[in-house]
């Protein structure tokens, strides 16, 4: 190495005179680039690394998860549930990201429930997502902060379902309300780019549901408007009206009461329009 930059210096004595001559620069150049791209390759192989045994363990998890629901718990024991009351509110951002909250109140039939399984399905305009923590999965008992765990049961990339646990269990006769919650990138761009989607909430309860109500709103700025129309079965009491959410995001109101339990399993059916305004 020592003889290479030695070589690569041009002297002149007179006057003291000191060059670096180009060779020796691309030389320099592409040891480091070299250098920088075994640093890169190897960090990108360590994640790789990590990342496989990372989705190993997840899919331990889900696996794990599967025989728990289906050997530790009676089978059909949520099959006499009732879903008393639903409250879903879809916040759409401007770039169609949609925030999405759901608050169920369960009532135990005859027997205990231990748990419930939720999904998550998004179409394909959606942007995949790589697990729940990346759109931001919570769930959470409205009265007791302890009062539920979830484990995940599916995890395609648009594809995701969970399953709640009770903590401790529903006992027979009595209810709990719980809160989910995800935030999942381009969601409902499917309204931008095909003009309109279906919001559909499908539920197996062995009563009627006392009070079904389904938010939906678009944040101002998106390019366009709104408009909706009921595609199911025509609820019970029903009320469907333009509103406002708390932050002022224009959109719709969808109620519904003493629903019964062959509507909730048909699903209760919104269509949206999105209209791109006119400059």
């Amino acid at each position: 190495m020592t003889s290479v930059f030695i070589l690569g210096l041009r002297i002149e004595p007179k006057p003291d005179k000191v060059e670096i001559q180009g060779w020796l620069f691309f030389l320099a150049f592409l040891i480091i680039f070299l250098l920088a791209s075994f640093f890169l390759l190897w960090m990108r192989a360590e994640f790789a690394e990590r990342n496989d045994d990372t989705v190993r363990t997840l899919r331990g998890v889900m696996r794990a998860a599967g025989h728990i629901c289906k050997r530790l718990f009676p089978a059909g024991h949520v099959s006499d549930l009732t879903i008393e009351k639903i409250h879903v509110t879809y916040q759409i951002e401007k770039d169609f990201t949609a925030q999405v909250r759901r608050i169920y109140r369960i009532r135990a039939g005859k027997a205990p429930v231990y748990f419930i399984e939720r999904g998550f399905r998004v179409r394909d305009h959606a942007d995949p997502a790589d697990s729940l923590i990346d759109i931001d999965f919570r769930v959470r008992d409205m009265d007791d902060p302890g009062g539920v765990v979830y484990l995940p049961m599916a995890n395609d990339g648009r594809n995701k379902s969970a399953c709640v646990f009770f903590l401790p269990r529903i006992e027979p006769g009595e209810h709990r309300s719980i809160e989910l919650y995800y935030k999942w990138p381009g969601m409902a761009r499917t309204l931008k780019i095909e003009g309109e989607e279906e919001f559909t909430l499908r539920h197996t309860s062995a009563g009627q549901m006392d009070e079904f109500r389904m938010e939906i709103y678009l944040e101002p700025g998106s390019g366009g408007t709104l408009s909706w129309e009921e595609s199911g079965r025509t609820l019970p009491n029903k009320e469907l009206v333009g509103s406002k959410s708390q932050l002022n995001w224009p959109g719709v109101s969808y109620r519904g009461s003493n629903i019964s339990p062959e509507i909730t399993d048909a699903g209760i059916r919104l269509r949206l329009r999105w209209k791109k305004d006119e400059n």
